[in-house]
């Protein structure tokens, strides 16, 4: 039993030291990221549906603050709706730790009002930021020369 006790003991300290790898509680992150150019655009219009492919650069403020490239791949269908995906790669900070982020991003929209709304899953960290997991749910606009400014809101985690 006083084996057992000690044990217990010891997982409890490495715990409380943080040497025994887990999760962390979600921390809220929210703010904006603005694309302020783009680096390639092609347009393929195939049957009744346009294909649009982007790639861009910009920057994260708020809780995430840094540069990003994105590459975007939208599908406008003849009703005005838009499906989009792609990749953001961010070398930001976050909570005070620095490194780079990737994210998969999918969207939908309307191509008339121009707005969107979706999901950036984060899927890999580097640096400070290794282990870095997270959900953003987005919201966004994009003007008429391209450039999109979008809302970010959601949690991210210490994935171990």
């Amino acid at each position: 039993m006083r084996r057992f006790t000690s044990v217990v003991a010891a997982i409890g300290l490495l715990l409380a030291a943080g040497g025994v790898a887990h999760g962390s509680q979600p921390a809220l992150a929210s703010g904006t990221y603005t694309v302020t150019s783009i680096t390639s655009f092609a347009i393929d219009p195939t049957g009744a549906n346009t294909f649009i492919e982007q790639t861009s650069s910009g920057v994260f403020m708020g809780s995430l603050t840094g540069s990003f490239e994105d590459e975007i791949t939208a599908i406008v269908h003849p009703n005005g709706r838009v499906g989009a995906q792609g990749t953001l790669t961010c070398a930001c900070t976050f909570a005070g730790k620095s490194g780079s982020l990737e994210f998969v991003q999918v969207s939908t929209g309307d191509f008339a009002s121009q707005a969107f709304e979706g999901r950036a899953i984060i899927t890999r960290g580097t640096g400070d930021l290794a282990g870095l997991r997270g959900v953003l749910e987005l919201h966004g606009t994009v003007d008429p020369n391209g450039l999109a400014t979008v809302t970010y809101e959601g949690r991210i985690h210490d994935h171990p």
